[in-house]
């Protein structure tokens, strides 16, 4: 399954690149689809990773290649929910003005051989949904500073359900 995103967002592209670079192990500060996460360190790469408690499950990540250049970052999940067999994301940040950005993120997803025959006509259009709501979650973020209507609502959610006060 692949999934790509493209979308203007109204800020310098450096100030959304470190909304998604250097303050990766964060995501779940604009995430809707991240309710908690913390960057790990890994071993034997250049790169470092996150753990994120997902809507669709706990993940665990790691950055394959970031540019800070090009502001192209990749990632994959090294550890998958049982629904996903694997995943990698790779996001692009492009300048279009000083203060306007063009944003794509990536997706291809691998289902995992039972989950995907028996719900993948749930799951698929799901998954597509969240992901371009994470997208709207980003722009909301950058242009803003403040979490989206979307991301409040999912972590209050969240931390009913685990027995936390959201942040």
């Amino acid at each position: 399954m692949k999934i790509k995103k493209t979308l203007q967002i109204n800020a310098p592209a450096a100030k959304v690149w470190e909304t998604l670079y250097a303050n990766y192990g964060q995501a779940c500060d604009w995430a809707s689809t991240v309710n908690e996460s913390k960057e790990r360190q890994v071993p034997n790469s250049d790169y470092i990773g996150r753990t994120c408690s997902t809507v669709f499950g706990d993940v665990s990540e790691i950055i394959d290649h970031a540019d800070d250049d090009d502001m192209e970052l990749q990632y994959h999940l090294d550890d998958t929910p049982f629904i996903m067999k694997a995943a990698t994301a790779k996001w692009n940040v492009n300048p279009q003005s000083i203060n306007t950005s063009e944003v794509t993120m990536d997706l291809a997803v691998t289902l995992a051989t039972i989950p995907g025959l028996l719900m993948g006509w749930m799951i698929k259009p799901k998954m597509r949904k969240d992901i371009y709501q994470t997208m709207d979650d980003l722009k909301h973020y950058v242009e803003t500073g403040e979490q989206s209507e979307a991301k409040i609502k999912s972590d209050v959610k969240y931390f009913k359900k685990k027995g936390k006060k959201a942040a």
